[in-house]
């Protein structure tokens, strides 16, 4: 695995080599409903984060590797069915604004009786959102990169740090 940084050390590029690696850049639970989207020729690179969702859309992928990090890690989300009219919601990790079908509650379960949820965008697209508000309003995006990137940071601490009490 190769990286390199860039975006004033905001975004690291890296890539993957093989399947066997973007399988144990997941947690063990994660892997037992881990479902690699077809088509996926390996070595390939990746900016900063890589997402997929799986065919049925019940989980929502992520890898994701900081700078500083040695390797990238990975975590699965669960969707939470939501019933009823679709609704407005802001993502609270690029502040995207869409209906419920865009941005809602993704769960990562921290063992089998405790989940986290975060109300994010579905398919967790959120730098090309940044990107793409950011020069509809003629600003750089490297602030806002910057906050996501420690959301994105912070999910993973919160995750290695878990302990059940």
């Amino acid at each position: 695995m190769q990286s390199q940084v860039a975006y004033g050390g905001v975004e690291n590029y890296f890539s993957i080599d093989s399947e066997q690696e973007l399988i144990q850049a997941f947690r063990d639970r994660d892997q037992k409903k881990l479902i690699l989207p077809k088509g996926l020729k390996f070595p390939f690179n990746v900016r900063s984060y890589f997402t997929w969702k799986e065919p049925s859309g019940v989980y929502t992928y992520l890898l994701f590797k900081l700078p500083n990090w040695d390797m990238p890690q990975g975590v699965a989300f669960k969707r939470t069915a939501t019933g009823g009219e679709p609704v407005g919601g802001l993502c609270s990790w690029c502040n995207a604004y869409g209906s419920s079908e865009d941005i809602g509650l993704l769960s990562v379960a921290m063992n089998s009786n405790v989940s986290q949820s975060y109300l994010i965008c579905h398919d967790v697209s959120c730098i090309e959102k940044i990107e793409d508000m950011a020069a509809m309003a003629g600003k750089d995006p490297e602030k806002y990169i910057k906050e996501l990137y420690f959301r994105m940071g912070k999910l993973f601490e919160n995750i290695r740090n878990f302990k059940a009490e």
